[in-house]
């Protein structure tokens, strides 16, 4: 045996891919490269998780393990003049899918904005509803996240879900419409500028306050849907009902009395 080919032998890298949580991960590709990104060698896990690879040279090497339904993970090995152990831990991945739907009549929101945010607040990703209101994200690492949904006219709402290796988590989503409401305030046939405007619920409470512009215009966002009382102070005060019960702004005119 030449000392090149006894050199060969010794300079092996072995250990086993394991899981996060459960048995190891048996066909996982385990590769070797130089620092440079040259591919030396590749191997596949068995039964137990394990592998091995040879190197011609000791040296510090770049060591990347991938699995299918895994989250991939690389890290760096030196082999000096023997065999050298290294283990490496994948995480599991898991798919997410829901629907977003509006509170009440449970109709889908189009075009809402999914994100999701990991226990440490960081965004791992984003996503839009579709025509049906249908979210998916197929691929997210094990662990439990905030889903955040948002979209206009609709009060956000977050919901809390667990990832599990492997499985497609479903969690659907409710959203609360917002209305809005505009108009214009009328003093003896023409446009009022400077009326105060007031906007009251239906338990009495006051909920906004605005001042008319120079066209005798106003406008009021982010509403509840409900009823609502607006109130008109200039010349003289005048109140007439709206009602808020969609996204669309509703529209509503005060003639102040004389």
């Amino acid at each position: 045996m030449t000392e090149n080919t006894a050199l060969r032998e010794t300079l092996t890298v072995f250990g086993t891919v394991q899981r996060t949580e459960g048995p190891p991960v048996s066909g996982a590709v385990v590769t070797l490269a130089d620092m440079s990104g040259r591919k030396i060698g590749s191997a596949y896990t068995g039964p137990d998780g394990d592998y091995r690879l040879g190197v011609n040279t000791g040296g510090t090497y770049l060591i990347i393990a991938s699995a299918q339904g895994h989250e991939p993970v690389a890290s760096l090995v030196a082999v000096g003049d023997g065999t050298v152990r290294h283990d490496m831990t994948v995480a599991g991945v898991g798919g997410l899918t829901g629907t977003v739907r509006l509170s009440g009549s449970g109709r889908p929101v189009p075009d809402a904005t999914i994100t999701v945010t990991d226990i440490q607040g960081e965004v791992v990703g984003t996503a839009r509803t579709g025509q049906e209101g249908v979210f998916s994200f197929i691929s997210l690492p094990e662990g439990t996240y905030t889903l955040v949904v948002s979209a206009a006219s609709h009060q956000p709402a977050a919901a809390a879900v667990t990832i599990r290796q492997g499985t497609q988590a479903l969690q659907d989503l409710e959203l609360a419409a917002r209305g809005a409401l505009r108009g214009e305030v009328w003093a003896h046939d023409r446009p009022y500028d400077g009326a105060r405007v007031t906007l009251m619920n239906d338990a009495g409470k006051i909920v906004a306050n605005t001042v008319s512009e120079a066209d005798g215009s106003f406008a009021f966002g982010d509403l509840p849907l409900g009823n609502y009382t607006l109130i008109a102070a200039g010349h003289g005060p005048a109140a007439v009902p709206v009602q808020i019960k969609d996204g669309r702004p509703a529209e509503a005119d005060v003639t102040l009395t004389a």
